[in-house]
């Protein structure tokens, strides 16, 4: 739902009001049928010879993704990682609001980056802040070693979703759904099967 989100985001900035599903599935790498059959289980209709218009289809995401009122957040580890995925993207999405982040190298309470815009508290004080602005959504951006502990007191605090991009497997009670994103393991995959391809290339090449 999101890719489709963003695609068609991508297509209205462009001055597109209406589009046919074969367009979306060629800028996805996906079949026009495909398309066609996620869009109808969204409640989506298109019409003959115009197509689906854009605004209708993003109006409908937007309710299934929560985006038609902005989801407040938290951010655990607030180092380069945690900057860079609030300035690049999370900064940027109006459905996502950032109202703290957490990290030890701070040693102040209320202490506010003067570019990020955003309070930045010691690790101490995240169930407090949690509990106070009843958070329930977070991202955990921290060193390994310390993941597991920082997502048990953001779950007892009363956070229901977390963005883990630590490196290790965590335990989560069934309250809280997690979603973990090694990275060490999605490049693993890169190297995988760009290998493939590279040797398919060398065959080719010889031949």
């Amino acid at each position: 739902m999101s890719r489709y989100r963003n695609a068609l985001l991508q297509f209205k900035s462009y001055g597109l009001s209406w589009i046919y599903s074969d367009q979306i599935a060629t800028s996805l790498g996906i079949t026009a049928a495909q398309v066609r059959k996620d869009f109808s289980h969204f409640g989506v209709t298109g019409k003959r010879k115009i197509g689906y218009h854009i605004d209708v289809i993003l109006e409908n995401l937007s309710k299934i993704l929560g985006k038609n009122e902005r989801q407040k957040a938290i951010i655990a580890g607030f180092g380069p990682l945690g900057r860079a995925l609030y300035s690049d993207y999370l900064a940027k999405d109006k459905g996502i609001e950032i109202v703290a982040a957490f990290d030890d190298s701070n040693n102040h309470s209320n202490d506010t980056d003067p570019d990020i815009k955003i309070p930045v508290f010691p690790m101490a004080e995240i169930t407090s802040v949690i509990t106070a602005q009843s958070i329930q959504f977070g991202i955990i951006a921290i060193p390994d070693k310390n993941a597991q502990h920082i997502l048990d007191m953001m779950v007892l605090a009363g956070i229901r979703g977390i963005l883990s991009l630590s490196a290790i497997e965590m335990k989560a009670p069934s309250i809280c759904f997690v979603n973990s994103i090694n990275l060490l393991r999605e490049f693993e995959k890169v190297l995988f099967f760009g290998g493939k391809q590279v040797k398919r290339s060398a065959q080719h090449a010889r031949v």
